[in-house]
């Protein structure tokens, strides 16, 4: 149930963020550190799946809350070996191309569909495994 709420919330975000790409002012200039759509898709999936832990944790303060979620960014990116600056940079430029945002977050939609069904396959065999 949760699951389904996590991905309808994701795939109601795909038109939102085309909408704000497509207001914004393309610059077509790519970023000499560009990150590769499939790397950004990676390290998407990654936080969303960060942003998520923290939200589960229930943490009392916004700055609370704010502070794990950096410590797992930081974590994140050091395990991907990704700049934070060529992040930054290739996300604003991905931003201003719709095209490629949209075919991004599908993947990161599959991705986390792909996590889901396995983490949920894994807590169903426990359940039957348990005397």
């Amino acid at each position: 149930m949760r699951r389904n709420l996590f991905l309808t919330c994701l795939s109601s975000l795909l038109p939102v963020v085309g909408f704000l790409a497509a207001c914004t002012e393309l610059d077509d200039k790519q970023p000499d550190n560009l990150i590769s759509e499939s790397q950004m898709v990676t390290v998407l999936t990654e936080i969303h799946l960060a942003e998520a832990r923290v939200s589960r944790l229930g943490l009392g303060s916004l700055d609370s809350s704010t502070i794990v979620y950096k410590r797992l960014e930081k974590q994140i990116f050091q395990k991907l070996k990704v700049d934070t600056s060529a992040y930054s940079k290739s996300y604003t430029y991905y931003s201003s191309h719709p095209l490629q945002m949209e075919a991004i977050y599908k993947q990161i939609t599959e991705n986390l569909k792909k996590k889901a069904d396995a983490q949920e396959k894994q807590l169903h065999s426990k359940k039957t495994t348990r005397p």
